[in-house]
């Protein structure tokens, strides 16, 4: 049976794909699943040995959340450009960028 650190492991690497890959569900999807990864190895009792791996596990995992934060907002502000030339292209107002990070 697949650890709970090889479970987050997984997870990250699914959101890793769905953020290169710009597809905005899979994103969505991705995340859901990662953060519920991510709860149930903080309710589970990490194995002896396993101390190390798992507290790597989670400073990597924390580094790749802070890249896809950043990833997010990037495809957000090249969306919000294209929504903002359309607005031209219409004679309309652009609104500007587009972050939330």
């Amino acid at each position: 049976m697949q650890s709970q650190i090889d479970t987050v492991e997984k997870q990250l690497q699914a959101l890793i794909t769905a953020l290169d890959g710009q597809d905005a569900g899979a994103i969505v999807t991705a995340t859901e699943e990662l953060a519920a990864a991510v709860i149930l190895l903080r309710g589970t009792n990490i194995p002896a040995g396993e101390e190390n791996r798992a507290h790597a596990l989670i400073s990597r995992t924390l580094s790749q959340l802070e890249a896809a934060a950043i990833r997010v907002n990037i495809l957000k502000n090249w969306t919000r450009q294209r929504i903002d030339k359309n607005r031209e292209l219409r004679g309309a107002q652009p609104r500007g960028v587009a972050l939330s990070y």
